[in-house]
């Protein structure tokens, strides 16, 4: 199944490798390394939060996500501040109080600077919104089926992998992409427990 760590193997992934690894001089492999812990903590903690009854409220933000397409796009410098700006607003919201606690585990395991890790964090939350704020679009997603679409992004189901895949490589007229996408990731997850466990949601 399909997974929100697919994107780094994407355009769309290398992008946001370099321009985070141009922002806060962390080598891209060490960048690679952060976010691969990081994307899925922010799934796990946007779906913590729906399980405590702010569904509603994160229904909102991913329908009045700004502009979600310019952040599937490449990055230039302007927009990069862009992003920092709204994932602090963003972060602040799914994060919480893990946030701080996230930051130094990573920071830790990883050998990575903190505020580093808190700049390519903060970076990144607002492609995982614009992909999950697209993706509800295209899928006609409800308020309950929104843990759903999380539990897809996760790779814990692949409900949506048709809209999840059309979204990170920005089909446009290829439909067979789809399929070769999926073949792609089959087979390719190992589950193992994340040194993390809890705040990505999953047990």
């Amino acid at each position: 199944m399909a997974s929100i760590l697919d994107i780094l193997n994407t355009n769309l992934g290398k992008e946001l490798i370099n321009k985070a690894s141009g922002k806060t001089g962390v080598p891209l492999n060490n960048v690679s390394s952060v976010l691969g812990m990081v994307l899925p903590l922010i799934l796990g903690n946007f779906k913590n939060k729906i399980q405590e009854g702010y569904t509603e409220s994160l229904n909102e933000m991913l329908e009045e996500a700004p502009n979600p397409s310019k952040f599937m796009r490449v990055f230039s410098d302007k927009e990069t501040e862009d992003l920092l700006e709204c994932g602090s607003n963003y972060g602040e919201m799914i994060l919480g109080e893990n946030f701080n606690s996230i930051i130094n585990t990573i920071s830790d395991s990883l050998n990575v600077d903190k505020a580093a890790v808190q700049e390519i964090t903060t970076i990144c939350i607002p492609v995982v919104i614009a992909i999950l704020s697209i993706q509800k679009k295209k899928e006609n997603i409800k308020n309950d089926e929104i843990e759903d679409l999380i539990d897809s992004a996760l790779g814990s189901s692949s409900k949506y992998n048709n809209s999840f895949f059309d979204t990170i490589f920005n089909i446009k007229n290829n439909p067979n992409i789809i399929p070769e996408a999926s073949a792609m990731v089959i087979g390719k997850k190992n589950k193992k427990d994340s040194i993390l466990k809890g705040y990505t949601g999953g047990k």
